[in-house]
C-alpha cells in the first residue's frame, strides 16, 4: 500500500470559516485512488512569547499544552468520524506548522499532501497565513492545493481529480509534472485523462508547439491514457485559468521553483498566480534536480534584517504638530508617511500621503459608505473649507495607529511577507516601544536589487 495522504487542518474554533476543511475531500479521493489512508493532521503551536507569557501568569504550562492538545485531538476526530469509504486516522503534533507538517509527511513516507488556500495572491495568501506555500516549499511530496470556496463542500463529497490540465513550456522539468500527475492518480488508466497546453508568449511559432505537443501526447498514450492538447495565447495565468474551464479538468498539474525569502514574496511564481485566477486544485510538485539544488545549496548567506535596510532615526513630528506642518515636511522631504512620536519617543502612529484624501469609508450599521478626510465625515463640497480647517488640526488627533510594527532583527522575507499582506508601504521600526527606523517598500526593492551581489 501507499504512504498515507495527509491533509493538515484547523477545528473550527480556529477555523470559523472552515478553510481548512475544503481539503478534505480531496484527500479522501486521492486515498481512495490510492488504496491508501487519509491522516488529518492538526498542529498545536506555543510560541515562545506565548509560553514565556503563560509562565509569568503562573500557568502550569506543560499542563495546560496537554489540555489544548487533547483538545485539538477531539475535535479533529469529529471531522474524522464523518469521513467514509477510506481509513482515516487522526494526529495531533506540537510545533511550528509548515515545519511540522513537513516532518510528519516525511515521517510517515506520505504519497501526498493535500492543503487548502484562501487564493489571494502576493502575500495575502494562503491556508491561514502562509502555510500552505511554505510546506509546498519544502515538501517532498505532490502537494495539492485546494482554493477554498463557498459552501464548504462536505467530507465525502465527490470532486473530480481528471482530467489534469498540464501546461508544458518545452523543459524536461515541467514534463514531469505528467508523471506526478500520472503515479499519483493513473492507477486505474481509464479514470485519467491529461490535456497539455502551452501557452505562446511574444511570437512563438504556434506550429513548432503543435509538433512538440503531439510527440509528448504520444509518448504518454503509448503508456495506456488518454491525452488531448491545445495551444494557446494570453498572459500565462489568466490562459491556463481559461483552459481548465474549457477542458472541464479536475487538476491543474505544475512544477514550482521553489524559490524563497523576500524574491518570491515579492516576485511570486506562476502557480501562486494560476491560484489565485482558478477555482480548479494545484498539483505541484518540485522536480528532483530542482530540490536537490536547493538541498544541495550551502546557506552561507546571513538572511537581511531590517536593520540593514531601515532609515535609521526618520523625521518625525510630535502630537501638537500642524497637519500643515506635516504636509510642508512631507513635501520638503519627498516622503509619504511620517510617524508622530511622543516626547519620550514612543510611537503615536503614523501620518501617510493617503491621510490627505478623501475617502469613502462604510457607515457604521449601514450598508452606505460616504467619504471621509481626517477622521470626519464630510459633504464634498464643503471639502475646501475643511481643508483651510484642518492646517490647525494636530497630528495627534490624526494619526493612525500603524497596521504592522517591526522589529529590527525582523527578516526582510517575513516583513516582506507582512506588508504584502497587511497591504502598506510604510512600517515603523520600535525598540520597546520607541521608534528607531522606518521602512518603505522602496527599500525592500533596493535590497532586491542588491540581492544577487550578496550570493
Amino acid at each position: 500500500m501507499q504512504g498515507p495522504v495527509v491533509v493538515p487542518v484547523l477545528p473550527t474554533y480556529l477555523d470559523p470559516e472552515r478553510v481548512t476543511h475544503c481539503a478534505i475531500p480531496y484527500g479522501r479521493a486521492v486515498a481512495e485512488r490510492l488504496g491508501s489512508e487519509l491522516v488529518l493532521l492538526s498542529v498545536v503551536e506555543i510560541t515562545e512569547s506565548l509560553r514565556s507569557y503563560l509562565e509569568a501568569e503562573g500557568e502550569q504550562v506543560d499542563r495546560l499544552v496537554q489540555r489544548w492538545l487533547e483538545q485539538r485531538r477531539q475535535a479533529i476526530e469529529k471531522l474524522a468520524a464523518a469521513v467514509t469509504g477510506v481509513r482515516c486516522r487522526v494526529e495531533v503534533r506540537l510545533g511550528e506548522p509548515a515545519k511540522s507538517i513537513v516532518a510528519f509527511a516525511d515521517e510517515q513516507r506520505a504519497a501526498a499532501l493535500v492543503l487548502s488556500s484562501h487564493g489571494r495572491l502576493g502575500i495575502a495568501r494562503l491556508l491561514v497565513g502562509s502555510v500552505t506555500f511554505s510546506v509546498v516549499q519544502r515538501a517532498h511530496q505532490p502537494t495539492i492545493v485546494v482554493r477554498a470556496g463557498v459552501p464548504i463542500p462536505p467530507p465525502n463529497a465527490h470532486v473530480p481529480l481528471s482530467p489534469v490540465l498540464v501546461p508544458l513550456d518545452g523543459s524536461a522539468l515541467a514534463e514531469e509534472a505528467i508523471d506526478t500527475a500520472l503515479e499519483l492518480l493513473g492507477r486505474d488508466r481509464d479514470a485519467i485523462a491529461l490535456h497539455l497546453l502551452h501557452v505562446l508568449v511574444d511570437d512563438e511559432d504556434p506550429a513548432r508547439w503543435e509538433t512538440y505537443l503531439e510527440g509528448v501526447a504520444q509518448r504518454v498514450r503509448a503508456r495506456g491514457y488518454r491525452v488531448t492538447w491545445s495551444v494557446a495565447q494570453g498572459q500565462v495565468a489568466e490562459t491556463i485559468a481559461a483552459e481548465a474551464v474549457r477542458q472541464h479538468v479536475g487538476l491543474i498539474a505544475m512544477g514550482t521553483h521553489g524559490m524563497s525569502g523576500v524574491r518570491r514574496v515579492l516576485l511570486g511564481s506562476t502557480a501562486e498566480h494560476v491560484l489565485h485566477a482558478t477555482t480548479v486544485p494545484l498539483l505541484l510538485h518540485r522536480p528532483p534536480a530542482v530540490r536537490r539544488a536547493i538541498e544541495e545549496t550551502p546557506e552561507t548567506v546571513e538572511p537581511l534584517r531590517v536593520r540593514d535596510i531601515m532609515t535609521p532615526n526618520p523625521i518625525t513630528v510630535g502630537p501638537d504638530a500642524t497637519l500643515e506642518e506635516v504636509a510642508r515636511l512631507m513635501l520638503e522631504h519627498q516622503i509619504g508617511a511620517i510617524p508622530v512620536v511622543a516626547p519620550d519617543g514612543k510611537l503615536i502612529g503614523l501620518i501617510r500621503e493617503e491621510d490627505f484624501l478623501m475617502e469613502e469609508r462604510p457607515i457604521p450599521f449601514s450598508a452606505f459608505q460616504a467619504p471621509q478626510l481626517f477622521g470626519r465625515w464630510i459633504d464634498p463640497q464643503r471639502l475646501e473649507e475643511l481643508y483651510a480647517e484642518a492646517r490647525n488640526l494636530k497630528a495627534g488627533a490624526v494619526a493612525h495607529e500603524p497596521e504592522l510594527t517591526a522589529s529590527e532583527e525582523t527578516t526582510l522575507g517575513e516583513l516582506a511577507q507582512r506588508m504584502v499582506e497587511a497591504n502598506v508601504r510604510h512600517v515603523p521600526v520600535v525598540r520597546d516601544g520607541k521608534l528607531v527606523g522606518i521602512v518603505t517598500r522602496h527599500d525592500i526593492l533596493k535590497a532586491i536589487a542588491q540581492e544577487r551581489t550578496r550570493r
